[in-house]
């Protein structure tokens, strides 16, 4: 983003009721991170803000700003003991590839954990109900999904933003109630529609990488076995408390 786009991006969340988060990619890589924390201390006090960052080469010199600037900081650096214990759920498996009941999927849908637990995102090219909606259309689309940052954009509700669901929410894995995967596997699980639309892309990453593809198809019978050790949210094996973490399930409803 650059610092126009932030300005923008922080003056239409004047209203947001909860706390405003500063993510990535990594944030402090931006080259003009210490703009961006002036231009948020010119608007919110730090007890509104929120910084997730994975540390690196730059966090040593830019921690007087974060501190200045942020009052919640989430330090995952990625460690050897991260990378040994902590689980993320597959993200590049879509759901219309492995869940074939479109009843099914959409009650999966309806009450995933990230649109539940998590938020709507802004980044260079706009706005989104959800922060893996926006990734995809930057990696799928160049964007071209996205709504105008304007003020109160945030107050959609589900029926206004039925057009982006309709987009990403089919294409993501982050509802699938399945076995999550350890951070240090090299390989990533792709299912084949999806691995297909990052290939005909171009995404050079897709092609260098080691693919699982994944085509194991998941009955109710699977799901409804699945949904009561499916914690999703619980991605710090390295804290001995996450797994009470609030966020952690993963279906709280009765599938019908």
């Amino acid at each position: 983003m650059t610092l126009e786009q932030f300005e923008i991006a922080l003056d239409s969340l004047v209203d947001w009721p909860g706390m405003i988060g500063v993510i990535g990619g990594e944030p402090l890589l931006h080259p003009d991170f210490p703009q961006i924390t002036k231009l948020i201390r010119m608007r919110f006090p730090a007890e509104k803000m929120g910084f997730w960052t994975s540390g690196g080469k730059n966090f040593k010199d830019y921690l007087p700003y974060i501190k200045r600037t942020f009052n919640f900081i989430a330090y995952n650096e990625h460690n050897k003991e991260q990378l040994r214990t902590c689980k993320h759920q597959p993200l590049t498996i879509a759901i219309k590839d492995v869940v074939q009941d479109a009843d099914l999927r959409s009650q999966l849908i309806d009450d995933c954990w990230v649109q539940r637990t998590w938020c709507p995102t802004i980044n260079h090219f706009g706005a989104y109900f959800c922060e893996v909606a926006a990734a995809q259309d930057v990696l799928l689309h160049d964007g071209k999904n996205a709504w105008p940052v304007v003020p109160g954009w945030w107050q959609k509700g589900p029926d206004e933003f039925k057009d982006q669901r309709d987009v990403f929410c089919d294409n993501c894995g982050m509802a699938i109630p399945m076995n999550r995967e350890f951070i240090q596997k090299k390989s990533e699980k792709f299912s084949l529609s999806l691995l297909n639309e990052f290939r005909n892309k171009g995404l050079k990453k897709v092609e260098d990488a080691d693919i699982e593809l994944f085509d194991h198809q998941f009955t109710k019978e699977d799901i409804i076995r699945n949904i009561p050790t499916w914690t999703p949210g619980n991605y710090r094996g390295d804290l001995k408390d996450d797994e009470i973490a609030p966020e952690g399930r993963g279906f709280t409803r009765t599938i019908k």
